[in-house]
């Protein structure tokens, strides 16, 4: 059975910049998802014209095959609740909430049923102590 997987912005980093991560890549035995706070955070990177288009294209593709995940309601209300219960636990940071797209990656990931695949998995389990998804280190 193919597994369902959300690759968290370190990966894709990690696959365009050096290569890495080609086993994970591979297609055949995974179905792959973008959710749309790591496109965010690759359009905030990307500083040349030759990766604008990449992410042009990018994007393109998982929008083309329905792929492009977005917050469902219930979702949007449940990323709130796990954000103000790291706030209230110590670990998050109001004033600076860095964790926030973490939550938003992993909650994603949880709507469809996905796991998070990435290559810090130090925030992740924060956030698995407060509300339950599946993630895993990127192999």
């Amino acid at each position: 059975m193919q597994e369902k997987v959300v690759f968290d912005t370190n990966v894709y980093i990690g696959v365009f910049n050096h290569g890495f991560y080609k086993n994970e890549i591979n297609g055949f035995n995974k179905i792959m998802y973008l959710v749309h706070p790591v496109l965010h955070e690759l359009w905030i990177g990307a500083r040349e014209k030759r990766e604008v288009n990449h992410l042009i294209n990018f994007g393109a593709k998982f929008i083309q095959s329905g792929r492009l995940v977005v917050p469902s309601s219930a979702t949007q209300l449940l990323i709130g609740r796990v954000c103000q219960k790291l706030r209230s636990s110590g670990r998050l940071d109001p004033a600076n909430p860095r964790i926030y797209n973490d939550v938003s990656i992993a909650l994603l990931a949880r709507q469809i049923g996905a796991v998070v695949v990435t290559a810090n998995i130090s925030d992740f389990k924060k956030i698995h102590q407060v509300v339950n998804f599946k993630f895993r280190k990127v192999m």
